[in-house]
């Protein structure tokens, strides 16, 4: 597969892709670095079994894989976007659109204007003022397993939500005068 650089091709680094050893390369690149790869047959498929001096064994419907066949990747890599788990288990994930500014975030038990979903608090504890996310939230911090309806939309029970938020402001909890919440609502 040829892929150009104007595709502008996503896609999360982590172990078990097809290819092994990729996720291992571009974990060590800077931003503009360009690489040639070039990945010995037993490190370079997922989904083959290796079988020693014959080479890969096809698994299913896919194509064997000489022993003496090596794949070449030629990567760029154009940008990048921190992804954090959290929650710790993977059902609230945070994808950073735009760095916040400054260090601080807001406390443990953020009053949010709007009664949200545990996910939406758990991650605006995480976030700095003007940070731009995009936030993958399972069903367990979520809506669960009952129908939400929403102003306009209708969310299933079980679903993942998706949303893209951006932290405006905020006022530390234990610091903030009664004037102070009054003038913020």
């Amino acid at each position: 597969m040829l892929v150009a650089k104007s595709d502008g091709v996503e896609f999360t680094v982590q172990d078990g892709h097809f290819c092994p050893m990729l996720s291992k390369v571009v974990k060590t690149m800077k931003k503009g670095e360009k690489v040639l790869l070039t990945i010995k047959p037993q490190l370079a498929f997922v989904g083959y079994k290796w079988i020693r001096g014959k080479g890969k064994e096809a698994l299913g419907n896919k194509g064997v894989v000489p022993a003496s066949a090596t794949l070449q990747i030629t990567l760029e890599l154009v940008s990048w976007k921190m992804v954090y788990d959290v929650t710790k288990d993977r059902k609230v994930m945070k994808k950073i659109l735009k760095e916040g500014e400054g260090y601080e975030r807001p406390n443990e038990g953020v009053v949010v204007q709007e009664q949200v979903i545990d996910g939406l608090d758990r991650a605006a504890m995480t976030m700095k003022k003007g940070e731009v996310v995009i936030l993958t939230i399972a069903p367990e911090y979520a809506f669960g397993s009952t129908e939400s309806k929403q102003e306009l939309v209708v969310v299933p029970p079980n679903s993942t939500v998706i949303y893209e938020i951006e932290l405006n402001s905020f006022i530390k909890v234990g610091v903030v005068t009664r004037k102070q919440v009054n003038n913020y609502i």
